[in-house]
């Protein structure tokens, strides 16, 4: 059976593609009013990102009914099989999403730091390194 190459990131890589995240909602010119964090992968960059664009953060699951469905930014830190996010936009039509990781075989959503084919399992530093799945 074939395991994915690992590829831990950096708290240093982390804040670069939240600061890339920044930059295109700034330029998209949509004013947010909630950042919705998607847990649990979707919170620490969530939390970034409220603080850089000063937008209030709440926490959200998969099946969560947002109310202000079109001033609401989803944030999850992957794309990869796109469930989640297309669950909550199904959920919630008009709310838009951002994630630092976009799988390149899936349509596009709004936002995104770096699009590739994640090929590769990605650990982020906030999660803990299982050594016996090496």
């Amino acid at each position: 059976m074939h395991k994915p190459k690992k590829r831990p990131l950096t708290w240093a890589q982390v804040d670069m593609l939240t600061m890339i995240l920044e930059h295109k909602i700034r330029l998209s010119k949509v004013k947010y009013r909630t950042i919705a964090g998607i847990a649990r992968g979707g919170l620490i960059p969530a939390v970034m990102l409220s603080h850089r664009l000063d937008i209030p953060m709440i926490s959200i699951t998969p099946r969560s009914l947002i109310t202000d469905h079109d001033r609401c930014l989803l944030v999850d830190e992957i794309y990869d099989s796109g469930t989640t996010i297309k669950q909550l936009k199904e959920i919630n039509p008009g709310v838009h999403a951002a994630v630092l990781f976009h799988n390149i075989e899936l349509p596009e959503i709004e936002y995104f730091a770096t699009k590739d084919s994640l090929d590769e399992w990605i650990i982020f530093p906030w999660e803990k390194i299982n050594e016996e799945a090496s």
